[in-house]
């Protein structure tokens, strides 16, 4: 018989976080944001637990820059070639930009090519200490993708290690016995259709509260990946006891992220000397990796037993990176104030959670500019 939980599921807009007194803070800026990580292997990375998705579109060299730059966590797509990446680090080098928080990123398929491209980077461009390794899968519930986690551990034994993505506390506990950081997210970013096509994934709220408690009963780490839409909800995966928030479509409209600036003219329903205005707006492309679009670009099309799980989209364009940053830091510090946490690190023993049925007064929304 079918198994079917009871319990109701919840999402990032299905619950708040509820402000009290704590320690006394008069100011955002008293907020430390830098926390330390400690990984059951013996390393060590701190900073501002943000990742970058390693999406095409949000996983280049210019979003990454700007991530390190701000003390943040980054990863560069799989998609890229030794060379490339190796260029990248030598830059980053030149320019004094830290690169103890970047994780290259390498998939599941050709994986000895994939041993190769990590192997040419230690040799030609001196990537050995410290080593961030990125597994990227959709699905991390098939064998092949824990063999090659395993793999990766005795290869590269001394890497920190992000495996992803899975929605159970079953595999999280599983994963863990050679990775560092599991993502947690199935079907819940913006440009996924995984729940549309197949019927699967889990809420992210109910999912970080299960992987979280497992992981750090074992001295796991886990990466809440995907169904950001407001910074709130980036304080709320943190007051949930997540250790890292992955963040796409929020990046994918800035300067630094792929593509070109595309503009599109609307006609509104004002009428100046007789004639309609045209409004233009500015847009970027964003694409899910298991879309057709990036299945033609970077895979030489679809596989005839493949659906597409991901979609296009257009993303109003939203400048630079940097003013996100802010907004990003800003929020996570006034959500510390108002939960009397002087230090992200603070934020889940400090946080009340409420469950609600309406988050936001959207009265006048459809007037906003």
């Amino acid at each position: 018989m079918t198994q079917l939980l009871p319990e109701t599921h919840l999402d990032y807009s299905d619950i708040l976080i509820k402000p009290k007194m704590g320690i006394n803070m008069n100011s955002r800026k008293d907020v430390s944001l830098t926390k330390e990580f400690k990984f059951k292997h013996g390393q060590v990375r701190t900073g501002l637990g943000i990742f970058n998705a390693n999406m095409a579109t949000v996983g280049n060299f210019a979003t990454v820059k700007k991530l390190l730059v701000k003390g943040m966590f980054a990863t560069l797509h799989k998609h890229y070639n030794a060379d490339e990446i190796g260029n990248f680090l030598n830059q980053c080098r030149i320019e004094n930009i830290s690169l103890d928080n970047l994780f290259i990123t390498i998939g599941l398929k050709n994986i000895n090519q994939e041993f190769d491209k990590l192997e040419t980077l230690e040799s030609k461009y001196k990537w050995i200490s410290p080593r961030n390794i990125c597994i990227d899968a959709p699905n991390f519930y098939i064998p092949k993708a824990l063999d090659i986690l395993e793999k990766t551990r005795q290869k590269f034994n001394d890497a920190v290690i992000m495996v992803g993505n899975i929605a159970s506390g079953d595999m999280c506990l599983k994963l863990l016995d050679n990775a560092d950081i599991i993502k947690c997210g199935i079907g819940s970013g913006s440009a996924c259709l995984t729940r549309k096509q197949t019927g699967c994934g889990v809420p992210m709220v109910s999912l970080i509260n299960e992987c979280a408690d497992i992981a750090h009963s074992v001295n796991g780490h886990i990466c809440a990946d995907g169904g950001i839409v407001d910074i709130g909800d980036i304080c709320k995966a943190f007051c949930l006891n997540a250790d890292f928030v992955m963040i796409g479509g929020m990046f994918a409209g800035t300067d630094e992220a792929e593509g070109e600036i595309i503009e599109k003219h609307f006609t509104t329903n004002e009428i100046i000397d007789g004639q309609p205005v045209i409004q233009t707006k500015q847009f970027k492309q964003y694409y899910g990796m298991s879309s057709e679009y990036a299945n033609n670009k970077f895979a030489g099309g679809m596989c005839n037993y493949k659906t597409s799980e991901g979609r296009e989209l257009l993303i109003p364009y939203t400048g630079t990176l940097d003013k996100i940053l802010q907004d990003i830091t800003g929020g996570i510090a006034s959500c510390c104030t108002y939960i009397g946490a002087s230090k992200v690190k603070h934020m889940a023993k400090c946080a009340t959670l409420i469950k609600v049925n309406n988050q936001l007064n959207k009265v006048f929304e459809k007037y906003s500019v």
